[in-house]
């Protein structure tokens, strides 16, 4: 361990690692430049942005049987939010880093340079690389800017270094390409996980994170909308994005300040079977709904809209609960991604068929979110079922996430949010898929008219109107009966 003065105004700053270039004096911010055994100022660090994470430097716990504590981190900002990345390390002097986003967690190892890897400019997401034995996908690829820093760090960074990461994900492991320092990227290899799994200690509890923050994790604060003024309700350090329930700005915070991005007021209040504030216990776990978005499908024969409602827990992070004109269902987003084959995929042993693929645009949004939620935000959206649920691909230009989602009943979201019985009653599932059969037989019928026009109408004999008459019976009899192969309720949590 390495030990010197801050220059700017005498605390004790520590080096716990060799390989450490540099830390931020955690008294005034000055950040430190190891340069053999003496330090230079180079400036200061900006202050990092209070998430309520549980992570805070010194906290410890186990990777792969050896014990590690976190030294530093460093937060990066993108468009439309940010993560942390924790530097931390072993008893044996190695060196790891545990990346922190929407409660979402991943521990990944240094491992040198690659004999051969992409230009990071013709990655995409949904790209293939073989790794390791194994076949990764690109999950997340995007350019951040690092705001700010805290403890040390084994390379230089500060104001306006900007990082060029690709995300690989297969089944747990994770694998990130980072091209920040030049063109040959830097690998690191790891998985996902939970601060369970590491054996995590000293977190901060709730009065650390009040002490910091002014508020307890997971209770509500309002702000002023700065572009109307209206209350807005929001969990501080968690969802800093909002939209304005009253009139659509988008809303980002930094720190106490609150910027709009962005105005809407042409968008009419839409209204909702369930509202934003509205609380209840699933599964022994106290739910609030922070923010909710409506959007509409694109690309395909159908328009349906849906709802979609976000949920938060101090404790579990996250949760929607969706919407739509047959089925309630509550969904999940998952740090792992499943095995693809063709059109169908497996996870934990359970194979899942692709049934639906289609387009998905925000038309709508209020409350609060973890990421930047924008009018006209577009993805495509890939449906699998299978026997416990729907596992879902949602892929943008620079992002592929997987969720689960299983089926709750109209009376449970009822009972869980205390609305009347009837309020969050639904058409059931076969509406979806009759409205399918429907699209197709108006298109085959007409088809079949225009083709049989001349014996319908020159040709005296029968024969003509019969077999038409019948061809039209085949087409229109499934559904007249409701679909007939529609999946009932698949994964219901009644």
């Amino acid at each position: 361990m390495y030990k010197t003065a801050c220059p700017a105004c005498g605390a004790e700053v520590q080096f716990r690692s060799a390989g450490s270039v540099m830390a931020v004096c955690a008294y005034c911010r000055s950040t430190l430049l190891r340069e053999a055994e003496a330090v230079r100022n180079i400036g200061r660090m900006s202050e990092v942005i209070e998430d309520h994470t549980r992570i805070q430097i010194t906290t410890s716990g186990v990777y792969e049987g050896k014990n590690f504590a976190v030294v530093g981190r460093i937060q990066l900002r993108y468009d439309d939010g940010f993560w942390n990345e924790w530097y931390v390390l072993f008893d044996d002097g190695t060196a790891g880093w545990l990346s922190d986003g929407s409660g979402q967690y991943v521990f990944t190892l240094p491992k040198g340079a690659p004999n051969k890897a992409p230009a990071f400019e013709q990655i995409r997401p949904g790209a293939t690389i073989p790794w390791d034995g194994q076949r990764f996908v690109a999950t997340d690829v995007r350019t951040a800017q690092c705001v700010a820093g805290d403890g040390e760090l084994p390379f230089q960074v500060g104001s306006g270094y900007q990082a060029r990461v690709a995300d690989f994900r297969s089944g747990e492991r994770f694998l990130t390409l980072d091209y920040s320092e030049s063109d040959t990227p830097q690998v690191y290899l790891g998985v996902a996980t939970t601060l369970e799994a590491l054996k995590c200690q000293l977190l901060r509890n709730d009065d650390q994170v009040e002490e910091t923050a002014g508020k307890l994790k997971g209770k509500t604060k309002a702000l002023e909308c700065p572009n109307c003024g209206s209350g807005i309700e929001r969990i501080p350090g968690r969802a800093e994005h909002l939209v304005c329930p009253s009139c659509h700005a988008e809303v980002a915070l930094s720190g106490d300040k609150a910027e709009v991005l962005a105005r809407h007021a042409e968008l009419a209040r839409v209204n909702t079977t369930l509202q934003l504030g509205d609380a209840g216990t699933l599964d022994g776990v106290k739910w609030q709904i922070i923010g909710l978005m409506r959007c509409r499908e694109f690309g395909s024969d159908e328009s349906e809209v849906w709802t979609e409602y976000l949920l938060f827990n101090a404790a579990k992070g996250f949760l929607w609960i969706v919407e739509t004109d047959t089925e309630w269902t509550r969904t999940e987003v998952l740090n792992s991604l499943p095995d693809i084959s063709g059109n169908r995929v497996s996870l934990g042993g359970k194979t899942y068929t692709r049934k639906w693929a289609y387009g998905s645009e925000v038309i709508y949004a209020a409350g609060a979110f973890n990421w930047r939620v924008k009018i006209g935000d577009k993805s495509r959206v890939t449906d699998y079922y299978g026997p416990d649920g729907v596992l879902c691909e949602e892929m943008t230009a620079e992002e592929v996430t997987w969720s689960r989602s299983r089926t709750l009943s109209a009376e449970r979201i009822a009972s869980l949010f205390a609305k009347p019985a009837g309020s969050t009653a639904k058409a059931g599932p076969a509406s979806r898929v009759t409205d399918s059969l429907q699209g197709f037989a108006k298109a085959a019928s007409w088809i079949l008219v225009i083709l049989n026009a001349p014996p319908l109408f020159f040709d005296e004999h029968p024969g003509a109107w019969i077999f038409t008459g019948l061809a039209l019976l085949l087409l229109w009899l499934p559904v007249w009966m409701g679909g007939g192969d529609t999946p009932g309720p698949i994964g219901d949590d009644a």
